[in-house]
């Protein structure tokens, strides 16, 4: 038994099998996006550059150059601007791989042990593939958030505004890293940068294109955006591949087509919001940990947006919180059902029925997140986080 968990334990000791597995599952899936649908999405992050730089609305739908319609920030249409020139057969693989790097290089710098990096980077490489598989830009909103959080324990102030931001103008949640804003030993200086980092991406697209236009572009989105949490809504609960969240779950369960977010969101919230009344922790480095898991899977937990590419921001949340615990069969016990739920509840080791029949339409595959949001809550209210040390062998 001792050489079996010897033989474990060397396995992620070494920082190039995690990085293989990663990266290796990555190449698998960006071979079959680049020759499916998929690809689609990638021509949409391309196209959106010449649409703002020739002045046309970003949002209206180009029948002639993809399927779809964008959705992102008109900033987002500059940042992907290294991507737009590179060859067409490269682009979506640099794209693909810069999006599952960003995210590794993030996991990378969270202040646990090297062999605990490696076990979140291999256990989520296959919801990474998913992801990945899908050419969006879901490792860049998990990193947004790992990052914001890393560098404001570094106390790099502008560091943590900026990927607060970069996030929010890629897609709108990632503003929850503000949650952060409360460990901040230099919270005036957080202010200011966040102020000065809001203008200048905000302003980034006028490098290419008008005031006038831009100010428009920006109405554009918030109309597009109101669209399309519309259409999401009247979309039929069993086709609907958005909304993997608690709400969906619950709607589609019990067939309540019409049932109210806020009922979830706002207990949520209220839920959330207490596990900071604990202030005098705030330094404390698992109670952080345990902060930056609760934003991370909330985001995925209770966004009506979610949908199953966007789980790579929930999973590696999940194998953090794993790898803080002391180990109990308890502790094993959830892991794995919330491993199982979030991550290969969707995949191709079940059967095509289970996978079509039950969990993609009741959207079981938020369950796991959901069951380790609540237990971090639970673990946070009753102060089990100062039983915890980063330094356990």
């Amino acid at each position: 038994m001792d050489i079996q968990k010897d033989k474990i334990s060397s396995f992620f000791e070494r920082k190039s099998i995690a990085a293989t597995i990663w990266f290796g599952l990555v190449a698998v899936a960006l071979l079959n996006a680049v020759k499916g649908d998929a690809y689609n999405n990638f021509i949409i992050f391309k196209q959106s550059f010449f649409h703002l730089k020739n002045n046309t609305n970003l949002y209206l739908e180009y029948v002639n150059e993809y399927k779809d319609h964008y959705y992102y920030s008109p900033s987002f249409a500059v940042l992907v601007t290294p991507f737009v020139f590179i060859p067409k057969l490269i682009a979506p693989f640099a794209w693909g791989f810069f999006d599952a790097g960003v995210l590794y290089y993030a996991i990378r710098q969270l202040p646990v042990k090297v062999k605990y990096q490696n076990f979140i980077l291999i256990v989520s490489a296959n919801e990474m593939m998913n992801a990945a598989g899908n050419l969006q830009s879901n490792g860049i909103m998990a990193a947004t958030i790992i990052l914001s959080f890393v560098y404001l324990l570094r106390q790099k102030e502008s560091a943590s505004a900026f990927m607060i931001l970069v996030g929010f103008f890629i897609k709108l949640y990632s503003i929850a890293g503000l949650a952060f804003f409360f460990f901040s030993k230099q919270k005036i200086k957080f202010i200011l940068y966040f102020i000065f980092w809001t203008i200048v991406i905000m302003c980034l697209p006028l490098v290419v294109t008008s005031p006038a236009n831009l100010l428009q572009c920006y109405r554009d989105w918030a109309a597009a955006l109101s669209l399309k949490s519309n259409f999401d809504i009247t979309v039929p609960m069993h086709q609907n591949m958005v909304d993997i969240t608690l709400q969906g779950m619950v709607k589609r369960i019990f067939y309540l087509p019409h049932l109210n977010k806020w009922i979830f969101i706002v207990p949520a919230l209220i839920i959330f919001g207490a596990q900071f009344i604990y202030y005098q922790y705030f330094s404390h480095p698992i109670y952080r940990l345990y902060i930056l898991c609760s934003v991370l899977l909330f985001i995925i937990v209770f966004n009506t947006g979610t949908e199953s590419p966007t789980f790579i921001i929930g999973v590696p949340a999940i194998c953090l919180w794993y790898v803080l615990q002391e180990k109990t069969k308890w502790i094993h016990f959830v892991f794995l059902v919330s491993i199982f739920f979030s991550s290969f509840s969707y995949s191709d080791i079940f059967t095509p029925w289970l996978r079509t029949h039950i969990m993609m339409p009741y959207a079981l595959k938020v369950l796991g997140c959901f069951i380790v949001w609540v237990v971090i809550a639970v673990q946070i209210f009753t102060k089990q986080f100062l039983k915890l040390s980063l330094h356990r062998p």
